[in-house]
């Protein structure tokens, strides 16, 4: 029913801040739209990002993500909750970051996020080895971190919670090794670098 695409087509790549956009400030509210006058929610991140469209039947644009990586400026979470990363044993050019994670209203039941998620972890797996990212920051609201876990992203908390964009998220860490153990099916004929 999904496919997922990793977005080159400035047009799509439009289609998907706009996305974010109507998801981010008009349905939940956790931006603010007068910081996006054109209608399009990105930020100074998104330069260092591959960007992920899971398209519907008729190519509509169903879900997105970004994996942020090899960022000069930092990452979303380490930069928001003051991590360390040699401190956590992180070289800092083997580490990402997964966010802009939203799905369209209709999509978001088990059902369907199961199938969303189990795509995106299937392109994940391969872009992570072929970026050469030990591991991927994130974070996570409490419900989200739980559900993830249950779709088989193994995470770690990393960190003590804080309100982040309108909600109370954990710093968390995911694995490379670990996803692709946690999902050895799924993830057949990905290789470690």
């Amino acid at each position: 029913m999904f496919r997922i695409v990793e977005v080159h087509d400035p047009d799509l790549l439009e289609r998907i801040y706009r996305f974010r956009y109507f998801i981010a400030c008009e349905e939940l509210g956790v931006y603010q739209k007068e910081d996006y006058p054109d209608g399009m929610e990105y930020d100074e991140y998104d330069q260092y990002s591959v960007q992920f469209a899971i398209l519907g039947q008729h190519d509509e644009l169903v879900a997105c993500i970004r994996l942020i990586h090899h960022s000069p400026i930092g990452y979303p979470t380490e930069n928001v909750f003051k991590l360390d990363l040699q401190q956590l044993n992180i070289e800092r050019d083997r580490v990402g970051e997964m966010s802009r994670i939203f799905i369209q209203k209709e999509y978001r039941n088990l059902k369907t996020s199961r199938e969303i998620f189990t795509l995106v972890k299937i392109c994940l797996c391969h872009k992570m080895v072929e970026l050469g990212l030990d591991y991927t920051l994130g974070a996570l609201e409490s419900r989200f971190y739980s559900l993830l876990h249950k779709y088989g992203y193994p995470y770690e908390i990393i960190g003590k919670s804080i309100v982040y964009a309108g909600k109370e998220r954990f710093p968390v860490l995911l694995s490379t090794e670990k996803l692709i153990a946690a999902n050895r099916e799924l993830c057949k004929g990905v290789k470690r670098l």
